[in-house]
């Protein structure tokens, strides 16, 4: 049993990878071969119903982006895409995150550090990050 739902697991992640990056890839320049680029999406299956998108650009937290990737996980009600946001300073936001499921969108954006014209965006069907109990697994230092 444990292993039919860990064969499905990576059936569903090798499903949604290629989605996330050709989405990702309309908007940006892939990380490759640790060059420095617009985003990277983390390519190691860790078991978890989870991808991960780590990056700079304000560019990929636009609506448009997070619909787009949103829309990927219909029919997948058990994952979701985490993206990690860090300000080009390279400085450490905590919590600078954007939790997307296919019924939700978790919003750990901290405006303050946001450009003045996105300061006051917003997402469709979206919650602040902390306002339910289960979203402590998302606290602490981000992967930058």
């Amino acid at each position: 049993m444990a292993s039919d739902v860990r064969e499905e697991q990576r059936r569903q992640w090798a499903e949604l990878y290629p989605r996330i990056r050709a989405v990702l890839q309309r908007h940006g320049e892939e990380d490759v071969g640790g060059e420095r680029r617009d985003y990277l999406l983390i390519d190691d299956n860790l078991g978890l119903h989870c991808h991960r998108i780590e990056t700079e650009e304000f560019k990929f937290i636009m609506p448009t982006v997070v619909k787009s990737l949103q829309q990927l996980l219909i029919g997948y009600p058990n994952w979701e895409i985490v993206m990690a946001i860090a300000s080009p300073d390279k400085a450490v936001r905590p919590g600078m995150i954007l939790v997307i499921c296919d019924d939700e969108i978790i919003d750990g954006l901290q405006r303050q550090y946001l450009p003045d014209e996105l300061r006051t965006i917003q997402y469709e069907g979206s919650r602040p990050l902390g306002s339910k109990f289960g979203d402590v697994i998302y606290s602490g230092p981000g992967p930058f």
